[in-house]
């Protein structure tokens, strides 16, 4: 019994760190496309690029940490952002 109590809070202590984990690559994945938004009007071509290829280096970051919830929120929530608030980009990018 005693056992299974110690499984038990394990479990509940690793989800929640998971879920503060996902919290925050929620958030900075929704800051890099504000941040995309606002500044792409400005961007070349291939400031464009590199921005968009420094938002995959950071889901592989998640994912070489074993965050592989965190890296699908943290790209999900960059794309959804893009596509509420701009159309243009999301024409150019998806």
């Amino acid at each position: 019994m005693i056992r299974l109590l110690s499984l038990s809070l394990l479990l509940l202590t690793l989800t929640a760190c998971g879920s503060k984990i996902n919290k925050e690559a929620r958030k900075d994945g929704e800051e890099a496309a504000r941040t995309l938004v606002n500044e792409a009007a400005g961007m070349s071509t291939m400031e464009l690029e590199n921005f968009l290829l420094n938002v995959r280096a950071n889901e592989y970051i998640y994912r070489e940490n074993g965050q592989d919830r965190a890296a699908e929120v943290y790209i999900k929530s960059f794309e959804d952002y893009i596509k509420e608030n701009s159309d243009s980009l999301t024409k150019l990018i998806f």
